[in-house]
């Protein structure tokens, strides 16, 4: 017995110090890797899904949204001014509730086809034929619904119904006024809807189609007659596919 002893002594306290030695080292080695998973956990959560070499955002932040709309519009039913440049204020009510408000500048350069006349001008004159250049300006407001999708958070669609107007002079060609319609205002309905996709956060880039459904009233001063005016059905489009929307 005291010979068994005197052997398993010196292993036993080989064993136990073997053990000693490599606590610590174990120890900092699980440190290591729990941090490492960690750092890795956090940072793609931070970085959100990836797209080849670009990283998509993982949300979209901000309550308040500037977008620049563009660049035109078409008139089926009634003329509307074809180029559309303008500006949008986004606020969000309450989630995906938002209201809505901007403004617009038109153009075109048309002639008495385009304008939907009856005829070329007054008086028939040779010049009433040409083209020339129209300006104004458009108003609306309305609410959206922004989607919020959780697989794909960067990008937004969007539904939306407002109201909106305009007014805009027709051109004076060869100096003096050759059109008998002077100028025109509408009041319309717009519903339609787009989409955005964030490359930043704070960020997008998307594509808006509105239908535009109200009437038109035009000023029209005659050769020799009274200044009348013609109210007709509108129905038209917006068609914005360079947008650019920055959140805040």
């Amino acid at each position: 017995m005291s010979k068994t002893l005197a052997i398993l002594s010196p292993l036993t306290a080989s064993f136990v110090l073997s053990l000693a030695a490599s606590a610590p080292a174990a120890a900092a080695k699980g440190a290591s890797a729990g941090g490492k998973i960690g750092t890795s956990g956090a940072k793609g959560s931070a970085d959100g899904p990836s797209l080849g070499n670009l990283v998509l955002p993982e949300r979209v932040i901000g309550g308040n949204a500037i977008s620049t709309l563009m660049p035109l519009q078409v008139g089926f039913a009634g003329y509307m001014p074809r180029v559309r440049l303008g500006f949008q204020y986004d606020l969000q009510l309450y989630k995906q509730h938002w209201a809505y408000a901007g403004a617009a500048a038109l153009f075109d350069r048309a002639d008495y086809r385009n304008f939907r006349l009856d005829e070329c001008g007054l008086a028939q004159s040779s010049n009433s034929c040409q083209r020339g250049a129209v300006a104004g300006f458009d108003l609306w407001a309305g609410w959206a619904y922004k989607f919020y999708l959780p697989e794909f958070p960067f990008l937004v669609p969007i539904a939306r119904v407002g109201l909106g107007g305009g007014w805009w002079k027709y051109p004076n060609l060869s100096g003096s006024r050759q059109q008998t319609v002077d100028s025109a205002w509408s009041m319309s309905v717009r519903g339609g809807g787009g989409v955005r996709f964030f490359l930043l956060r704070d960020l997008a880039l998307g594509v808006d189609l509105n239908l535009v459904l109200g009437f038109k009233v035009t000023k029209d001063i005659p050769l020799n007659g009274d200044t009348t005016k013609k109210g007709g059905f509108l129905l038209g489009m917006e068609i914005l596919p360079l947008l650019l929307e920055y959140r805040f």
